[in-house]
This record gives C-alpha cells, structure tokens and sequence, in this order.
C-alpha cells in the first residue's frame, strides 16, 4: 500500500512540474527492498489513527507522510539534516495535509526540543544505529522524556549475533558530517549492529520504558558473512525490491536463531 501511495506522491509532484530527488525517487523505487519489511512491521505495532500525536526521529518520509494523509495521525517529522522539508512539506501541501497535522522540523534526537511527555506514539526506523558514541542511548532517554503515561515507542534497528561497529566513505550517506572522526582510511563511522545484549543496554535500559516485544527478522538464505539479498538488487528495479522483500525476508521472530540469516531487531516499548 506504501508502495503505490510513494508511486502516486511522485507522479502527481512530476506533473506539476515539481521535479526533484525525493519525486523521481518515489517514481523509480517508493519503497525499496528493506523498508517493504521495515515499514510493515511497524505500522502492525504502531496502529496510528485520530487523534495520536506522533513522533518520527529520522525515519524514511515517505512513512508518515502516509500515516498523517491515511490515518488522521498528527505527525511531527524530524531529521538531524533538513534536506527532505522542502520536499515533504510540498508533498504535504500537494495532498492537502494541514501543516498543523504534518509537521516537518530539524532535531537532534539526543536533546529533542519537545516537552515532557509530548507525544503518545515515538518510531524510528533504521536511525539510532546510525548515532556515533554513545548518542543511541541518549535518544533512548529523550525518547522516554517525551513520551506520555501509557505510551508506545517502535523501532527497527541492525542485528548481528555478535555486535559490531561498520563504517564507509562519506561521501556515501548525507549525514556523516555527523559521524565522529575519520580512520586512516578516510571511512567514518556509519552504523552499528545490535546484539540481543546491546538491544537491552543501549536502548531499552537507557529509555527507561518496558518492553512490549523483541522480535528478529533476516533472510530466508544464509549468504556468505556480510552478503545480503539488497546487495544483488540492482538501485532502478521499481516493484522488484517489494516482491523480492516477500520472497526473501523472514520474520519477526522471538529467536533470532530460528532465522538462516538475522538481520534485524524491532523493539517495542511502552510507558507505564
């Protein structure tokens, strides 16, 4: 559903001669391979409806774009870089959202600008592996200041049995300005993966919330170490990342060891 809703954003921005990266992008991939699973998972924890006041910490804009238009939410969108407001918020405009319901804003999630319990729904999908140091604990705590009394906090995150630290050329991510000093090789940090320890540690303990539910997801084949299903997908494939998604993706499981290859953790919290 997703998937046409980006396609339709695209065209309709295209024909009115809005013509940028993010309105060619939802016309060539809307949603690719890993947010297919990624965006189903959380809307099924997430359940947004009239009158939820959401928080989205980084997360791809496309999501609560659809969630503000489709189901009455109020969504407030934030990011650490401003590059998608321009974009969203004419998209937003484009498709009649008040700006009222569709906020767009630069935030750090380490020291969110928001009172004390804020909001009802947090998500954050693939983004606090993303915080260098100690920053994803940090966001776990803004994350638990910001959420009211009975509140619901989804995230998706990278999983690994063991955990590790990954990194990359800058030039390759938008935010890696924000990533802490470079090694010799010129690569900055870039993300890193959660094991069920750092899942607890780093961000249930820090945020203060109960858990609802861990669940683990991955692959249906075990490629060799550091090989996924993504990496063989070529970027222009339209619909063949989603339909591959559900050919190749398993999960969410309670044991990541049930899974040939884990790839991924969703953490949900609550706030009693």
């Amino acid at each position: 559903m997703i998937y046409s809703y980006g396609l339709l954003i695209g065209l309709q921005s295209l024909l009115r001669g809005h013509i940028s990266r993010e309105a060619l992008k939802n016309v060539v991939v809307p949603v690719n391979y890993w947010r297919t699973l990624e965006y189903r998972l959380v809307f099924d924890e997430l359940l947004p409806q009239s009158p939820d006041v959401i928080l989205d910490i980084g997360s791809p804009k496309l999501f609560s774009l659809y969630v503000a238009e489709r189901f009455g939410a109020e969504i407030c969108a934030t990011d650490i870089e401003e590059y998608f407001i321009s974009d969203y918020g004419y998209f937003g405009a484009m498709r009649g959202i008040p700006s009222s319901r569709y906020r767009l804003l630069r935030a750090d999630g380490r020291k969110l600008q928001f009172a004390d319990g804020a909001f009802n729904k947090v998500f954050s999908i693939s983004v606090l592996e993303h915080i260098p140091g100690e920053g994803d604990s940090e966001c776990m705590k803004e994350i638990g200041r910001v959420l009211g009394p009975g509140g619901l906090c989804v995230l998706t995150v990278p999983f690994a049995p063991r955990s590790r630290d990954e990194f990359r050329r800058a030039k390759d991510f938008y935010w890696s300005s924000k990533s802490g000093e470079a090694r010799e090789s010129g690569e900055v940090f870039f993300q890193r993966r959660y094991s069920e320890l750092d899942l607890k540690e780093r961000l249930v303990g820090p945020s203060g919330l109960s858990i609802r539910k861990i669940g683990y997801f991955g692959e249906r084949l075990a490629l060799r170490e550091g090989a996924e299903i993504a990496h063989y997908l070529p970027p222009v494939t339209g619909i063949v990342q989603p339909l591959a998604s559900r050919l190749f993706h398993v999960g969410p499981l309670d044991s990541w060891q049930a899974i040939p290859k884990p790839l991924g953790a969703i953490v949900v919290l609550e706030k009693r």
